[in-house]
């Protein structure tokens, strides 16, 4: 994959490397049936080349029942943060 996040009325314009919208993608994958819905897959994102700052991020989504049930990312960058999200459970 390749990909670009712009996020203007920042300090970067375009971010060079983004972990969040990798995991994302690979979520969506699996929703969208172009990764298969059971076991564990990997992809990579090629990010940031546009702005000469050109980042590699390594990637795995694990599905069950055609959900993804866990993402992770890897790659050579400078991180600017950290942050974990956990999702509840759907009732009702």
């Amino acid at each position: 994959m390749h990909a670009r996040v712009f996020v203007p009325g920042e300090a970067v314009w375009e971010d060079p490397a983004t972990g969040s919208a990798a995991l994302g993608l690979g979520v969506w994958l699996v929703a969208t049936g172009w990764l298969p819905g059971e076991g564990t897959s990997s992809y990579r994102v090629h990010q940031g080349h546009e702005i000469r700052r050109p980042s590699l991020l390594e990637c795995t989504v694990t599905a069950a029942g055609g959900a993804a049930t866990s993402a992770t990312v890897t790659g050579h960058v400078v991180p600017i943060a950290r942050g974990e999200i956990a999702i509840p459970p759907f009732i009702g």
